[in-house]
């Protein structure tokens, strides 16, 4: 029943709401009605309906909406979730920790998928079935006795300095020269760069506050290099769109993630470097700023990250500075 009053109300307001927001109200409208039993007025006697999966999926990814969790995440979250709840076709309160075993090891033996897409299910279901046993929909969290699925963690391997100055020799576009040393210069990721608008540059400082994910705010430097790039590729622009990268051709729309992954992997087969994308800028940045002696620290406060441990996957040490450290410290 209350499944269908929010469906009755996005229907009333279909074409007076953006549809953007749609999923936003919906989310929202469970997260208000989570503890409400809704009813139909009649005159029989009211039965206490069961909630099916759909209203316990709904009101968790109102949860971590309001929670500052991001659009992709909770997508990710709710993908993960319907698949598994879909093909156990059972009420939640009846899910044992044996159902989510047999599902994973069905997914594994069926799509031949690797142990670090399982265990990223496995943190799916260990969240939400936290969250129904916090919340008392359920007495036990099935997923808890789920043991961690290792999976081997492969270190991101930074560009090297030669290969950082082989792609901006390639560049064509001051725009595309611009965009990979801002890259660099603040280690950001892809998402935050193409929310930026062209007043978010503080030339005068030389940073910028950028969203991260939960629409968690940072700051983020550019040294003189993305500085004078950037300043050139914007004085070059003949549009009136606000956004800070913009496509190069009319209606200069702006950037979306996708176009810039695009416009990396065509910079790389020019240039002849292998795997060029967004993210590995970020972690060159967090290895070069660590090897240069910038506190690890310093360097989580920089990507933007709660736990240090996360800092780490994206640095590597250069032998030549472990080779001195043990000199120094080990040598006696």
């Amino acid at each position: 029943m209350k499944e269908q009053l929010i469906n009755d109300v996005l229907q009333f307001l279909t074409g007076k709401l953006p549809a953007e927001h749609a999923t936003d109200l919906r989310l929202y409208l469970y997260y208000q009605l989570a503890e409400y039993d809704v009813t139909k007025k009649c005159t029989d006697v009211a039965v206490r309906e069961e909630k099916t999966y759909m209203d316990y999926l709904y009101m968790y990814l109102a949860g971590l909406k309001m929670a500052g969790r991001s659009d992709k995440t909770i997508e990710h979250y709710k993908l993960q979730l319907c698949l598994m709840l879909h093909d156990l076709a059972k009420p939640v309160r009846e899910i044992t920790t044996e159902d989510l075993f047999t599902y994973l090891a069905q997914c594994k033996a069926q799509r031949q998928v690797g142990n670090r897409y399982l265990n990223n299910k496995r943190i799916c279901f260990n969240s939400f079935f936290g969250w129904l046993q916090r919340k008392k929909h359920i007495v036990y969290n099935p997923a808890a006795a789920l043991d961690q699925i290792h999976y081997e963690k492969k270190v991101k391997k930074p560009y090297s300095d030669e290969e950082r100055e082989i792609l901006r020799c390639a560049c064509k576009k001051e725009r595309d020269l611009a965009l990979i040393e801002l890259l660099y210069s603040t280690g950001m990721r892809v998402g935050e760069l193409v929310r930026l608008n062209r007043q978010d540059i503080h030339w005068d400082t030389m940073d910028c506050v950028v969203f991260g994910k939960g629409a968690k705010e940072r700051e983020v430097y550019l040294n003189a290099s993305s500085c004078y790039h950037l300043k050139k590729y914007l004085l070059s622009r003949k549009d009136t769109n606000p956004a800070l990268f913009v496509s190069s051709k009319s209606p200069y729309s702006r950037l979306t993630e996708h176009g810039v992954r695009q416009i990396l992997q065509r910079l790389g087969i020019r240039a002849g470097v292998e795997k060029v994308h967004p993210h590995r800028y970020r972690a060159t940045a967090a290895t070069n700023a660590l090897n240069r002696g910038m506190p690890i620290q310093d360097v989580q406060a920089l990507l933007g990250h709660e736990d240090i441990s996360t800092t780490m996957i994206y640095c590597t040490v250069a032998r030549d500075n472990v080779r001195a450290a043990h000199k120094r410290y080990l040598s006696a």
